[in-house]
């Protein structure tokens, strides 16, 4: 298969294996990533919510929450939803992808 033929796939896996692949910790640190994203997406689904809501309905500690939140704010997929006493409610300002 000439270089024309692969497809980018093809080209970072070869790359990868190159630079010794990628470590399971790597992996798995990917994988909690998703995780909470996919978890605070079902949290939010149904409507606004402050962080301490969001960490109960999707049973994970709050300070990784309020981590993710600020990190989805900063590229625009959540946005402040009003305030409940002392805490802001968060929604998503689009269709998360």
């Amino acid at each position: 298969m000439s270089l024309g033929e692969r497809n980018w796939r093809e080209e970072l896996k070869i790359f990868r294996e190159r630079m010794g692949g990628v470590t399971q910790e790597r992996k798995d640190w990917q994988k909690e990533q998703r995780d909470y994203a996919k978890a605070i997406f079902a949290a939010l689904k149904d409507g606004p919510h402050t962080i301490p809501e969001i960490a109960s309905l999707a049973n994970l500690p709050s300070e990784k929450i309020l981590w993710h939140l600020m990190a989805m704010k900063r590229y625009g997929k959540i946005a402040e939803a009003g305030r409940d006493g002392d805490y802001f409610r968060y929604a998503w300002k689009g269709e998360p992808s």
